[in-house]
């Protein structure tokens, strides 16, 4: 077990649950700080990451990555959070969690796979890479329960459900779902509505192409359990 899979373990014992995705990252930046206190920890350090357009060529962003751990030797650790709630309310230790209905589940699949893409980006230009991580915590079941690409969704060639490969290769959005007589593809594999307005999945955010390095595995573990609510995560180590 490495020093990121310890604090997270350790980490479910003393937070089952978090405020938001910023009380997650602080507390587990925190937690591996006092695990390792020889490490030094960024957050929200800005990088450029270069990302490729679906239509063809490349796009330099400047991007921040949630958490970097620099450990005594210099090795560099990039590590990427994701916190996505369904609406719930919860006392814990005295203490209330009023957790918002965040939805938008086909974009949250997308940006799993757009973080590990962006960790591997990450691991390609940095010679002092030892290892990076995508570990995304919900109560949100679609994530880890709906598959959507056996229910032949929009996102389904996102999906990460529990015991699924994450395939390597990016697919795309399955635009063979969307109602062709409401939109027409036209010149670089853009979408449009009747009223010429580009289909949401086509702007900057959404529009990446997001061929992976490898096939990942994907598990989902129990993180916390409440009365009427369980929260679980998936974890990605992306190594060398």
């Amino acid at each position: 077990m490495d020093f990121f899979e310890k604090a997270v373990l350790e980490l479910q014992k003393q937070r089952p649950i978090f405020h938001s995705e910023d009380d997650l990252k602080l507390s587990l930046a925190l937690k591996i700080k006092e695990q390792n206190p020889d490490f030094e920890i960024r957050l929200e350090r800005p990088i450029e990451l270069e990302m490729i357009i679906r239509t063809g060529g490349t796009k330099i962003v400047r991007a921040p990555i949630d958490i970097i751990v620099i450990d005594e030797n210099g090795g560099i650790y990039p590590i990427e959070l994701k916190y996505k709630t369904k609406k719930a309310s919860i006392s814990y230790n005295e203490e209330k969690y009023i957790l918002a209905e965040q939805g938008a589940t086909d974009t949250g699949r997308f940006s799993f796979r757009k973080d590990i893409f962006r960790i591997e980006n990450f691991k390609s230009k940095n010679l002092n890479f030892k290892c990076g991580y995508v570990l995304i915590v919900t109560n949100d079941k679609s994530y880890f329960e709906k598959n959507v690409f056996e229910k032949d969704n929009l996102d389904k060639h996102f999906s990460f459900h529990d015991g699924m490969l994450l395939n390597r290769s990016d697919l795309s959005w399955n635009y063979n779902k969307l109602d062709k007589t409401k939109f027409i593809l036209k010149e670089n594999n853009i979408l449009y509505d009747n009223n010429s307005k580009i289909h949401w999945t086509c702007n900057s955010d959404y529009f990446y192409k997001l061929d992976l390095l490898k096939d990942y595995q994907i598990t989902w573990k129990d993180f916390s359990k409440f009365e009427k609510d369980n929260f679980k995560y998936c974890l990605i180590k992306i190594e060398v």
